[in-house]
């Protein structure tokens, strides 16, 4: 279903919501999400600043007008930082005729390319770029041929994001007849977007095309060293608009602005020294590694005996016992055949599928893998107060016990099947066992059950762990894996022998 969608700025009314006292609240529209699917409404009527999202159908305009600027106490705090030296709130005055313009031209370049890339593949084919000139101009079939060549710099046959700013920002050269600054300035213009691009990539993690302040001060306390205050200040220096999340295009336009003052980009950031936006936001940081996506890692950043805590033993024991069960079962009521009375096609599909039994096991190749190239640091103690090293320890260790578990099942499965349809039906059957974890986990993280379940479960997602750089421990997962893979190879003969 389509909507006429009102202008960023527009004030609405709230309706049709399932939370009774948001209904009729009268906001602002702050900004659009999933293209158009949701909209960001700041609400004008609470006693502190109040940002929610909804459907373009949960609300009705009541006036249209230009974005009006919201005020937040947070402004009048003067910490007086090496950040605030850097970023004069001057650069947040959106007075600059210039940068306006500037934004604006990149936004329209990346929605275009957005349009464009159906596929979603990051790049604009030739058939996707012919495709969107068709329905959306009128030149005819050489003029869109010589665009797409004239924008495919490197000739390889795909349109970057890159390719398409570099292509704007050529038009509005040949239009005004000058460049963007006297003294050129395209290049860091587009090193300024990269990093707008790239700090999106990393930290916006529910993936809305906004960084919240928790997403934003989560990703700088693990990529940065600055302090809290600085960081603070930095959000709210980035926040031009004040709707409390930050968007490409007031990343831009802090910088743009901030390359005016100082003559270059990233001139005069961070006190007396020079720093791009790249280093002072820590993009160069390629040092950490986020955290699997299951209830083990809910349980390391659980509060002890808090809700999250006992969730994720609740859901290790229901997997623990189901497979004890079927252990049992296996045990008692089924037999290893003799291996006379095995086909010796079935023997040959045995064998080949030893290696997919290893492969298969989520929970045993990431605990091979964290232990291998990860490692717990007191870091993370500033992020999550409740990250402790015995729980790091304990639920990676259920993790392991789990994928334990499941591989003799799935061993033991395979190597007792006496045909090959039934070797094969008993794989596909145990697979929603591995993953009860994850199920469990997205359920939290979805809003299903508690809030406190729902913030633990997101906070897995924003975690990371720092690399251990030990060059012995990181051939430690593939020796591990090796070894997996020789047991169940002996275990197979032993099955044939015996």
């Amino acid at each position: 279903m389509s909507y006429d969608l009102p202008a960023e700025g527009s004030r609405v009314r709230l309706i049709g919501l399932k939370n009774p006292s948001l209904n009729g609240q009268v906001g602002q529209i702050t900004g659009y999400a999933q293209g158009g699917e949701r909209v960001m409404i700041s609400l004008l009527d609470t006693p502190s600043p109040s940002v929610v999202k909804v459907k373009p159908k949960q609300m009705e305009v009541l006036a249209e007008g230009p974005r009006r600027r919201l005020t937040s106490r947070s402004r009048s705090n003067g910490y007086g930082n090496s950040i605030r030296r850097g970023l004069s709130r001057d650069a947040r005055d959106d007075t600059s005729v210039v940068s306006q313009e500037l934004v604006q031209l990149l936004k329209s370049a990346d929605q275009m390319f957005e349009m464009a890339d159906t596929s979603g593949d990051g790049v604009i084919s030739r058939q996707e770029f012919d495709y969107y000139m068709k329905r959306n101009t009128k030149h005819s079939k050489e003029m869109i041929r010589d665009a797409f060549k004239m924008i495919d710099r490197d000739g390889d046959g795909e349109i970057t994001k890159e390719e398409v700013r570099k292509a704007f920002l050529q038009k509005r050269r040949e239009v005004n007849g000058k460049s963007v600054w006297d003294g050129g300035g395209e290049d860091e213009l587009l090193m300024c977007s990269r990093d707008a691009d790239a700090l999106f990539e990393r930290a916006d993690t529910s993936g809305d095309g906004y960084l919240s302040k928790r997403e934003f001060e989560l990703y700088m306390k693990r990529n940065t060293k600055h302090s809290d205050m600085a960081i603070r200040e930095l959000f709210s220096m980035m926040d031009v608009d004040n709707d409390g999340f930050i968007t490409r295009d007031e990343v831009r336009r802090v910088f743009l602005r901030q390359k005016k003052q100082s003559g270059g980009y990233g001139g005069g950031l961070e006190g007396e020294g020079k720093m791009s936006m790249g280093e002072l936001l820590g993009l160069d940081d390629d040092d950490m590694n986020e955290l699997a996506d299951d209830v083990y890692n809910m349980f390391f950043l659980s509060k002890p005996c808090g809700q999250a805590f006992w969730y994720a033993l609740l859901i290790f024991a229901l997997k623990t016992g189901l497979f004890v069960i079927i252990a049992i079962d296996l045990l008692t009521n089924k037999s290893f055949p003799d291996g006379s009375d095995v086909p010796l096609l079935v023997k040959c599909t045995q064998f080949l599928l030893l290696p997919v039994a290893v492969a298969i096991e989520e929970e045993l190749i990431v605990t091979f893998f964290i232990y291998s190239n990860l490692k717990w640091s007191p870091v993370i103690l500033e992020l999550n107060p409740y990250a402790y090293k015995y729980k790091y320890h304990l639920g990676n260790m259920m993790r392991l016990i789990d994928g334990l578990l499941f591989l003799f099942i799935n061993t033991s499965l395979l190597l007792q099947a006496v045909d090959i349809l039934s070797m094969f039906l008993n794989f596909a059957a145990l697979q929603f066992l591995q993953v009860i974890d994850n199920i469990a986990l997205h359920l939290a993280r979805d809003g299903y059950l508690t809030e406190n379940l729902e913030e633990v479960a997101k906070d897995v997602t924003l975690m990371k762990l720092p690399r251990n750089h030990n060059d012995m421990l990181q051939i430690l997962d593939s020796l591990l894996l090796f070894v997996t893979f020789v047991v169940l190879v002996v275990a197979w003969v032993l099955v044939q022998v015996l």
